[in-house]
């Protein structure tokens, strides 16, 4: 199926097509060693990093997991989404890291989790692949959607402003026909409006530690996008690409940056995440060893536990679903958690 078909499918058909392409990788990914050949691409160099394994959410079975979403609430645990969950199966999950303890906080018929973001507020937000963003309270109750049109037909990912303001990708799209937007909704979810549009489906979005500019990662361009908001951040006063990738059959999916300006860009598909400098350096390259048995290719979302250089990935596949830790290179702020406090 081209992209084109795929975005004129469902938005499960969009997703379904992430995880076959992961089957359909496995008998060309070798399981690597611990001594594998770092990948080139950036203008610094960069060494490997291995993440560690903090525990297994899933265990592996006949479907592959695609984990995304990826933020720390309010009480310190870490929640992310389930994103090809049955019905009544965990849709949105919290994790005590400190006891490796999980639990389901909201699951239902028709969800296509993407993103779990909190805002200053402690409220959590996430967007549904099938065409919604909605909110609940940090335990799940008061789930509410509170947008539904044209501008969340592909929605995926959020970051929120100091005001409360949040950014979200629409990842359709591709470089042939670059159809993406950057939505701005006011901090009560509503007025939407396209900040950007004309991308290769924009995935990640993150602001800057001064939240003067975006970096934006486009799936399929894989590319690297900054974007330099105006004072109310109401429109783009300037935008570049800051860096390129060759990831081959990987794709540029969630990003983030910590309060030095570091950029972590997941590569899905790749089971590896690239560190830039603002400066476009590559400084790292974190892997997850494939030592599981089966391929673990999909790498999408971190977040830094807040107040720690910490990090956190949600990382799925046909050995099953896992969180992954690695030590960031500088300490999170508010925005290397999707923008809470």
């Amino acid at each position: 199926m081209n992209v084109n078909t795929q975005l004129n499918g469902s938005g499960r058909g969009r997703l379904l097509m992430v995880v076959f392409a992961v089957l359909a990788t496995t008998a060309l990914v070798a399981v690597a060693s611990a001594g594998a050949a770092k990948k080139g691409g950036g203008k610094g160099g960069g060494e490997i990093v291995y993440a560690k394994q903090l525990t297994r959410i899933l265990p592996q079975g006949k479907e592959p997991v695609l984990f995304e979403g990826g933020a720390f609430g309010p009480e310190g645990n870490f929640v992310f989404a389930n994103v090809l969950a049955k019905p009544g199966d965990p849709k949105i999950i919290s994790l005590d890291p400190s006891t490796k303890k999980w639990k389901s906080i909201h699951t239902d018929k028709t969800g296509l989790y993407t993103s779990t973001q909190f805002d200053a507020k402690g409220n959590l937000w996430v967007t549904d692949f099938g065409g919604t963003i909605d909110s609940m309270k940090p335990d799940g109750s008061d789930f509410k959607t509170v947008y539904s049109g044209k501008f969340a037909k592909f929605s995926d990912d959020i970051s929120f402003d100091q005001q409360g303001n949040m950014f979200v990708t629409d990842t359709a799209g591709s470089p042939w026909k670059p159809t993406g937007e950057i939505v701005r909704f006011d901090p009560n979810g509503q007025n939407p409006k396209a900040l950007m549009d004309g991308l290769a489906s924009p995935n990640g979005i993150s602001f800057t530690p001064d939240y003067s500019r975006l970096w934006v990662s486009e799936y399929t361009g894989q590319r690297e996008d900054l974007l330099t908001l105006n004072k109310d951040h109401t429109a783009v006063a300037e935008a570049q690409v800051g860096m390129h990738g060759s990831p081959g059959i990987g794709h540029f999916d969630s990003n983030m940056v910590d309060s030095a300006g570091n950029i972590y860009q997941c590569v899905n598909e790749d089971g590896e995440i690239l560190v830039w400098n603002e400066h476009g350096e590559l400084q790292e390259t974190v892997k997850i060893k494939q030592n599981l048995g089966a391929p673990e290719m999909s790498a999408t979302n971190l977040a830094i536990k807040p107040g720690t250089k910490t990090a956190y990935v949600v990382v799925g596949g046909k050995a099953g679903g896992f969180v992954y830790t690695f030590p960031a290179l500088a300490k999170g702020f508010a925005g290397s958690n999707g923008g809470s406090a």
